[in-house]
């Protein structure tokens, strides 16, 4: 390295005198200035003659030592002349004035150079700070957020008319539209700026429109009494579901129609700047159900008429609205014009058609007219009458109720029927049944309803007499000739006796319940008796109150064969008992002779004990005695002796379960 330099020297010793030679490296660094003396010798320098430096007199630079990044300073040298450079121009940059503007962070060196060789430096520090994050533009009315990653700065707005900006947060809110320069300042004095634009909203117009529609049809129309170009305009219904989005013309623009109910607002949102607002205002959209018209025809008398009277109609009508209209009509004629008149009265011919037509001024009237009609029917004047049957007859048998029906003529669709017994009123109604007595007398009103009646009011013409028969309820005895105890072979003859038969009977005998026949008479005569038979007779009453068939019995028995009676020929009757065998319920009955009027009943069994005793009256000589032993009795052949005065019987009797 030291050659090379002293090779350099050497050919500067050619050119220059030594002294001059030194002053041309002057401005090199010591180390040079060093390798020269050790070069030419120390004598050298001593042996040239002193001149006067070039660079005498020139004056530090003047200015701050200290630039923020993008923010700039301006050095000064009183000694005019010279230019000025950067060491390191991506720390800081100078312009030939001097104005040093900050690029990054850290240090650079500023020249001064008057001419060559005369210079002077300055080191300048550059603080960095970080450029501004954040939108550049703001919408009137809305805010957005400024930050910067050195933090411990302070915001600030050049026009607080136009953008506000909160020191702390950065948070900047349009005020009105223009420009304003948004500033971020550190402690140090180091700033950053942005200009930053407000845009203003859309301007504001009016919704209109909507309002209810009729169930059905196609909807309600919305708009907007004005708009701008560069201008979208979007619907929302209820605020939140989205409808459709119109462009702006410069005039009035419309929606529609829409069928479904709710608030529809509007919203404007500038396509180039993206600011939106609410146009003022909005549409409601209501749905009204459809009221269809209908209209009926109503008369006092329905659709007749009597012969020769007038006839008046009222219409009825169904969603007619406030003031409705209608049109009357005969055979298809029309009466006048349409009138507000809901009444139409004229004499009518049979068999007119009155006809109605109604037009309807209701809300959402869809159709709206409707019409009816009805035919006239011309009804000739009556006079009511009414007469009275009566079931089974007017001739009853005691204890048979008897029904009475009425039977009207011209009584009209709802005829009401008074029914008088004996002068009385005894019921309200279309029959009357009840249990009559002999001698009732039956009267009926009939309040008639017919519409074209000369009388409203006729009693019967048919009054009905009651005539109430007796019940007869015979009563029989059969006596036997010669009596009840005969010869094996001997013919005996039974006859009938009969109480309260009536004028006409009928007979039929029976032996052993077994019905004789050809034995329908009175009297019955047989030679073929046999021990024991038992004779019966059933007598029914033929006349109209015939009662309940009546029936008598004896028993015939042999002469020769008497056992188990005792003075037999005193016992001129029948005993029996049924049935026989039997659970322990039984009857037992038997004629014991008129003038008797107690008997005794009693059961043993075969030892002899007895085991029911009872004493029972008789009727005209009649037992019959209905006996439940329920348990009493075992099962077993038991022994039923009856006594009565001058007569004693024994019959046997058998239980069994």
């Amino acid at each position: 390295m030291l050659i090379r330099v002293a090779n350099a020297l050497k050919g500067k010793l050619r050119h220059h005198k030594p002294l001059n030679l030194l002053c041309d490296i002057s401005n090199m660094s010591k180390h040079f200035l060093l390798i020269a003396i050790a070069f030419f010798g120390l004598g050298a320098l001593c042996s040239v003659k002193a001149q006067p430096t070039p660079c005498a007199g020139l004056a530090s630079i003047s200015g701050q030592d200290t630039v923020c990044a993008g923010a700039f300073i301006l050095l000064t040298d009183s000694t005019g002349g010279g230019a000025w450079s950067s060491g390191d121009t991506a720390v800081a940059a100078i312009d030939p004035s001097g104005v040093v503007t900050g690029i990054s962070g850290g240090s650079v060196i500023i020249t001064y150079l008057l001419s060559p060789g005369c210079l002077v430096t300055k080191n300048i520090v550059v603080n960095a700070l970080l450029p501004i994050a954040g939108d550049t533009a703001v919408c009137v009315a809305s805010t957005i957020y400024l930050s910067d990653l050195t933090t411990g700065g302070t915001w600030s707005s050049s026009n607080t008319t136009v953008a506000t900006v909160d020191p702390a947060t950065g948070a900047t809110l349009g005020i009105a539209s223009g420009n304003t320069v948004i500033t971020y300042s550190l402690a140090n004095g180091c700033t950053r700026r942005r200009t930053f634009v407000v845009n203003p909203l859309p301007l504001n117009y009016y919704v209109f429109g909507g309002g209810d529609y009729c169930a059905g049809t196609a909807g309600a129309t919305i708009g907007l009494n004005g708009s701008d170009p560069g201008i979208n305009y979007e619907l929302y219904r209820n605020d939140t579901a989205f409808v459709d989005s119109l462009h702006g013309t410069g005039s009035a623009i419309f929606y529609g129609p829409y069928a479904i109910a709710g608030n529809y607002t509007m919203i404007a949102i500038n396509t180039g700047t993206g600011c939106s607002s609410h146009m003022s205002g909005l549409a409601v959209i209501g749905i009204t159900p459809l009221n269809i018209p209908h209209v009926s025809i109503f008369s006092a008398t329905a659709d007749t008429v009597c012969v020769s009277s007038s006839a008046t109609f009222t219409v009825v009508p169904v969603n007619g609205g406030a003031t409705p209209y209608y049109q009357w009509y005969v055979n298809g004629t029309a009466m006048g014009t349409a009138t507000p008149t809901d009444t139409f009265s004229y004499l009518p011919v049979s068999g007119d058609v009155v006809s109605v037509t109604l037009y309807s001024d209701a809300v959402c009237a869809i159709p709206s007219t409707a019409d009816t009609s009805v035919v006239v029917t011309i009804l000739p004047r009556q006079t009511p009458s009414v007469s009275l049957s009566v079931s089974p007859s007017d001739s009853v048998c005691e204890f048979i109720p008897v029904t009475l029906i009425a039977a009207p003529t011209w009584g009209g669709p709802h005829p009401t029927y008074r029914w008088i017994k004996n002068g009385l009123t005894a019921l309200i109604a279309p029959s009357y049944s009840y249990l009559p007595a002999n001698g009732d007398n039956i009267i009926c009103v009939l309040y008639s309803d017919y519409q074209c009646l000369t009388i409203d009011t006729t009693y019967s013409t048919n009054n009905v007499n009651i005539t109430v028969l007796p019940l007869l309820v015979p009563t029989v005895t059969v006596t036997a000739h010669p009596g009840t105890t005969i010869g094996v072979g001997e013919s005996d003859t039974v006859i009938a006796h009969v109480i309260n038969g009536g004028t006409a009977l009928s007979y039929q005998w029976e032996i052993n319940s077994i019905a004789v026949p050809g034995a329908t008479s009175d009297t019955f005569v047989s030679s073929t008796f046999a021990n024991h038979d038992t004779v019966t007779c059933i007598v029914s009453s033929l006349d109209f109150c015939g009662g309940t068939p009546a029936s008598a019995f004896l028993v015939i028995t042999d002469t020769m064969t008497t056992t188990g009676i005792e003075n037999s020929t005193q016992y001129r009757s029948r005993l029996r008992i049924f049935p026989n065998p039997n659970s322990g319920t039984f009857v037992v009955d038997g004629f014991l002779g008129a003038g008797q009027e107690w008997a005794e009943i009693e059961i043993t069994d075969m030892l002899g004990r007895s085991v029911y005793d009872e004493k029972v009256p008789l009727q005209n000589g009649i037992l019959k005695d209905d006996i439940s032993l329920g348990n009493l009795l075992t099962d077993g052949v038991y022994l039923v002796h009856i006594s009565a005065t001058g007569l004693r019987a024994v019959e046997r009797l058998e239980i069994g379960r």
